[in-house]
Parts: structure tokens; C-alpha cells; sequence
């Protein structure tokens, strides 16, 4: 999402005109998610996709009338089609899809507090912040189009022009912000009775006609933390980078641990290992994976990581090694072992993976599978099923 602003950012400041379309809605099989955005630029420099094949040729033809026109629209893809050699794109859904123009313009008043320059920096800025936001846009309507930034714990930026139902929304879209996931809300019209009693002011008039609202919630990339500079690491940075993980590499060897070894992660931090993990920021975006040179410092930095409030810890390590690991640490430690549950080591997912890039292949699979809630089955899950049956034996055993 942040790259897509970016390059949203890069032809606004360039005076171009571009349109912007964004899933917002989609029923059954289709091929991108909401939220998804593509740039339609009128010189054929798109950026993104809404899913590509017939679907995505009909989007880019509304969004060209759009950058015309300045008028909004909203476009249904159909892909309910019968499957058959002449029909193409077809997925079994369908989706719409919100299209506006985007180009640089002199700030308006009514929409925006004069000082701000242009809602796109001002996500991006937030974005890079790591500070929960969104963005609400009315998608029908005579208010089409307006869009109010939303932050949990500050005054939204800029007004959608709902008059008396304004705060309810920004509420509502403050709801979604805190659910983490994108979405439509619907407002139904007024009734006369409701339309009566409103002020009279006419700014303050609430919508007399039903009205929908899209909130994009603007996810921080996760932060992926590899612990470990060895062979595993290096396809994992790779890939997880092109997954849109915001990866840091830390490892006590500078040899290991160097830009040159990692030219796409974010960070590459050569110190030592467990002082380093302690000190660094973590919170519910953050995925970490512990693949050091021994299980001594695997365990060291499990330690720093076990209670922080961490989208993902995952340790590498087979199954006799794990067993033996997480034995040391609750007969040795007293660590409690229901902590354990939280940890996936064997770390990935099952597919049989043998090489370096195989094996990072695994794990991002399943820091995927925890980032989207999706139905894999880890490799781990099986030592947390026998795991918990070993403690209800032995807790019924101390009950008896």
C-alpha cells in the first residue's frame, strides 16, 4: 500500500493527472482483495492491478473517462460468466470497483483545513509513522469522492460533507480502523421525520438519500526480524521482501551481517544478539524468525521475544531439537509451557523443502498464513496438539 501512495505521491507532484481504482467490494472468486489499487495513468504508466484480464481493460476505460470528466464512478466487474474457450477472466465473482481522479489542485476550504497540503502525503506520512490510520471516502452520492483522513487518537483530516451524520461515520470508520481491515459501510436515507428536526443550516443537512462510505485501512507493512545472517536468511530477506515484509537482519558477525549479503532488507544490524533483540521496538505487526548459527542463541533470544506482543515467533530447529529446547527451558527455567504454544518450530509450513530457498519458501508461507488467517496447517501443530494432550493428562492426573 505504501508503495502504491508513493508512486501516487511521485505524478501529483509532477502535475500529472492520473485516476485511482480500489476494490471495495467483492462477492465469491475473484482475483484481487479489497483494497487492492491500481494507478491508471492516461499514457498507459499504470501502477498495480485490480486483477488484470478483461475485468481490469474495463476499469482502465472508466478510469480515462474519469481523469476527463473529474467525476467518480464506481465499476462492476462481472466474472460469473460460463467458463468456455471465447470467454476470458472468468473467476466466478464479482467485484466493484471505486475509480476517482487524483491531481494536484488548490485546497479547498470546505473540504480540507487549509494547511493541508494533500491527503496522500499525509497517509504516507503516517504510514511511515507506523501509526494506525485510514482512509474514508463517500463512494456515492452528490459528496462522491470526499475523503477524510482517520486516526484513533486525534481529529480526522479533512470532511466528507455528511452534515449531521459526519460524526457518526468518522466513528464508525474509526470501528474499522481498530478491526485492521478494510471496509464498506452503508447508510441508508434519512427518514422525513429525521429530515424535520435537522437544523436548518443547510451544511449541516444530513444526506436525505442512502450514501456508502469506503474505509481503507492503511496496514503497516509487518516487520519481519530474521535473527541469524546464515544460509536460510538470505533467500528468507529475499523473499519476504518481495511478500512486502519490511525486513531486519541481526547478527553478531559483521562478515555475516553486512548490506552487501542482504541488498533488500531494510536494516542490517551487526551487534550482539540478545542485547540487541531486547532493545529493539516490537508490537502486533512484527514477525520474527530465529534461525542462528546454534540453538544456545535461538533460545537466548526466545527468551527476549517469548511474552512480547508479537504477530509471530518462529524457531528453526528439528523436531528432536525443539522437544529437547523447550524441555531445558520449563524443567531448567520454569518457563510456563503453555507460552511455547505461541512459538512455530518447527517453523513453515509442509511442503517438503530441503534447500536454503525452499526452506524460506516454507516460512514465509507461513508467516503469510498468520498475517492473512489462512487455513495451512503448520508444521509446528502437531507438537502443540501433543503438547496440550500432555498437560490435560497431567492436570487430570494432579486432579484425581
Amino acid at each position: 500500500m505504501e508503495s502504491i501512495y508513493d508512486r501516487l505521491n511521485e505524478f501529483i507532484e509532477a502535475d500529472e493527472t492520473v485516476a485511482v481504482a480500489t476494490i471495495i467490494d467483492v462477492k465469491g472468486s475473484v482475483p484481487r482483495e479489497v483494497g487492492a489499487k491500481m494507478i491508471i495513468h492516461p499514457l498507459g504508466r499504470h501502477v498495480g492491478t485490480v486483477g488484470g484480464g478483461c475485468g481490469e481493460a474495463d476499469v482502465i476505460k472508466a478510469a480515462l473517462d474519469v481523469i476527463q470528466t473529474g467525476e467518480p464512478a464506481t465499476v462492476r466487474v462481472d466474472l460469473t460468466e460460463d467458463i468456455s474457450m471465447k470467454t476470458l477472466g472468468v473467476c466466478g465473482g464479482i467485484m466493484d470497483v471505486f475509480v476517482e481522479r487524483a491531481a494536484r489542485q488548490t485546497i479547498d476550504d470546505s473540504r480540507q483545513p487549509a494547511a493541508d497540503p494533500s491527503v496522500v502525503p499525509v497517509l504516507l506520512a503516517s504510514v511511515r509513522a507506523r501509526e494506525p490510520v485510514a482512509l474514508a471516502t463517500v463512494i456515492d452520492g452528490p459528496n462522491a469522492g470526499r475523503d477524510a483522513v482517520v486516526w484513533l487518537d486525534k481529529s480526522p483530516l479533512g470532511t466528507l460533507g455528511l452534515g449531521e451524520m459526519e460524526s457518526r461515520v468518522i466513528a464508525d470508520a474509526q470501528d474499522v480502523l481498530r478491526g485492521r481491515q478494510h471496509r464498506l459501510l452503508r447508510y441508508p436515507a434519512s427518514t422525513p421525520a429525521e429530515q424535520a428536526v435537522q437544523p436548518p443550516t443547510s451544511n449541516l443537512q444530513s444526506p436525505t438519500s442512502s450514501f456508502s462510505v469506503f474505509v481503507e485501512v492503511q496496514r503497516r507493512a509487518p516487520e519481519l526480524l530474521i535473527v541469524g545472517a546464515g544460509h536460510i536468511a538470505m533467500p528468507l530477506a529475499q523473499i519476504a521482501g518481495m511478500c512486502d515484509f519490511s525486513v531486519t537482519v541481526l547478527d553478531d558477525r559483521p562478515s555475516f551481517a553486512n548490506q552487501a549479503r542482504f541488498p533488500t532488507a531494510r536494516q542490517v544490524i551487526a551487534a550482539p544478539l540478545r542485547e540487541t533483540v531486547r532493545d529493539l521496538p516490537m508490537d502486533a505487526d512484527t514477525f520474527i524468525v530465529l534461525v542462528t548459527r546454534g540453538h544456545s542463541q535461538d533460545v537466548e533470544c526466545l527468551l527476549e521475544v517469548l511474552d512480547r506482543p508479537v504477530a509471530y515467533i518462529g524457531m528453526i530447529g528439528s523436531q528432536r531439537r525443539v522437544d529437547a529446547v523447550f524441555e531445558l527451558l520449563e524443567t531448567e527455567m520454569g518457563i510456563d509451557p503453555v507460552k511455547f504454544d505461541r512459538v512455530y518450530a518447527p517453523i513453515g509450513i509442509a511442503i517438503g523443502a530441503r534447500t536454503p530457498a525452499e526452506i524460506a519458501v516454507c516460512i514465509t508461507a507461513e508467516m503469510i498464513n498468520v498475517l492473512r488467517g489462512g487455513p495451512a496447517v503448520s508444521i509446528s501443530q502437531r507438537r502443540r496438539e501433543r503438547d496440550r494432550r500432555r498437560r490435560e493428562r497431567a492436570s487430570g492426573r494432579m486432579n484425581e
